[in-house]
């Protein structure tokens, strides 16, 4: 397909597919610019310790997230599309599965909470996010408006939700200065959020009475997704965690620097996201026709993903220093550093994107979990090794060698994922191939 060919948005309004991935995208984008925003907002009034322990508290709050999901999200989105005459029941079943397991691991949580920390404000602050994040069971509902492939409501809902509360958390930033008053409105968001969900399935629908939990199929549900529970687990461990050894191990200042360098260097994250998502389904269609001229368009594709994600982190590195001080001011100077590090995990992050996209696409699912629990252990025994040595550094540090070995060096172990390893390499070593790449949107025909 020529430039002017693939510029002609012809394509997007026939494609369903790609129209409501890129509404999700446009979302996304929406949400992380505003969020940094907010955020920025929020370093520079509360200062590095404060903002450190509003950091680690969602932090420790977001590991107990995937157990809450049950691991059923995609699982339930294929369910529904091949029963969709049992649509009511496998809705209210995963849902009332979902709040039921919700309500019993935040109790566990919280007594575990305040027998660690004893009656102070963590594991009242705990206790407030872990019983918002129950109502997370309504999400079973957001996944009907996908299967119907209407995602438009959804994108309204949540963005309108989300302009409202960051207005709401501005005004008590601005007016109290704590963190205390944001984590309850955040609380407020999530409930809110998510109730709606429902709100909007009982008013696009005919459901009169939720019905009642059906065992036999939940259980069909679950037996298929709850290795998905162990992946996410550990996909969220290896992103969090640095956060919650640095609080231990070092304080909650280093946890407030470390996460303003974190946050400017992770948003930048979601490019190659709408990049590979407009540009897939293509991809998709080529390996079927031309196997030979898909994995050159595939090689073409983790050229241009790492040459992207190399350019992004020479300009921060170089701009870090007046980056830091022009948006957060000189209380989190020492965030330049951890930037400049930090960033370099994109090279690995970009590539990772198409990388996860082959992996479903070639059946190769349990790779994932395999990779991502290669990035958990990786980066608990090297945050273990160089936060003592090196306190935010070394956490910078083993992120990026833990994102290292998630979407790249564990991908040698296995036969069936060495040819996307060489392929990374040669990506890698592009320098010496430079004469050879070209973009690769001027190279479908």
């Amino acid at each position: 397909m020529k430039l002017k060919k693939f510029l002609n948005f012809g394509w997007l309004k026939n494609n369903i597919i790609i129209s409501n991935s890129l509404w999700l995208l446009s979302e996304k984008t929406l949400l992380l610019s505003l969020g940094l925003l907010i955020s920025i907002m929020f370093a520079r009034l509360l200062g590095p310790e404060e903002f450190g322990r509003y950091n680690y508290l969602l932090s420790l709050v977001a590991l107990f997230i995937p157990i809450f999901s049950l691991g059923i999200g995609n699982i339930l989105l294929r369910e529904l599309s091949e029963h969709p005459s049992i649509t009511a029941s496998l809705l209210a079943s995963c849902f009332k599965a979902r709040f039921i397991t919700a309500f019993f691991v935040s109790v566990g949580v919280i007594v575990a909470a305040f027998y660690i920390y004893g009656a102070n404000w963590k594991p009242q602050l705990i206790a407030m996010l872990l019983f918002a994040h129950i109502f997370n069971a309504f999400e079973v509902y957001e996944r009907w408006f996908q299967h119907q492939s209407d995602i438009k409501k959804l994108v309204y809902w949540r963005s309108g939700c989300f302009i409202l509360f960051a207005a709401l958390k501005l005004l008590l930033i601005y007016l109290y200065q704590s963190y205390i008053p944001l984590i309850m409105i955040m609380g407020l968001e999530v409930i809110i959020k998510n109730s709606g969900y429902y709100v909007l399935y009982k008013k696009y629908t005919s459901e009169k009475i939720m019905p009642k939990f059906n065992r036999s199929i939940f259980i069909d549900v679950f037996s298929q997704s709850k290795y998905l529970i162990f992946s996410s687990l550990a996909a969220v461990i290896y992103l969090k965690i640095d956060i919650l050894m640095l609080e231990y191990m070092v304080g909650d200042e280093a946890v407030g620097i470390y996460s303003v360098a974190a946050r400017l260097s992770e948003v930048w994250y979601i490019l190659p996201q709408i990049v590979i998502t407009a540009l897939f389904p293509s991809l998709i269609s080529l390996a079927k026709n031309n196997n030979v001229r898909y994995l050159k368009v595939l090689q073409q594709s983790f050229d241009y993903l790492f040459m992207s994600a190399l350019i992004l982190s020479i300009c921060i590195f170089i701009a870090s220093p007046w980056l830091i001080e022009m948006l957060y001011g000189q209380a989190y100077n020492q965030a330049s550093t951890i930037l400049q590090i930090h960033i370099f995990a994109s090279l690995f992050i970009y590539m990772r994107v198409m990388l996860s996209q082959w992996l479903v696409s070639n059946k190769l699912a349990k790779f994932s979990l395999f990779s991502q629990l290669a990035g958990a252990v990786s980066n608990i025994s090297l945050n273990l090794l160089l936060i003592p040595l090196y306190g935010p550094l070394g956490a910078a540090i083993a992120s990026v060698i833990s994102y290292a070995v998630s979407a790249y060096f564990c991908l040698f172990c296995f036969k069936q994922t060495r040819s996307i390893a060489f392929m990374m390499t040669k990506s890698i070593f592009f320098i010496f191939r430079l004469n050879k790449i070209k973009w690769v949107i001027f190279k479908f025909t």
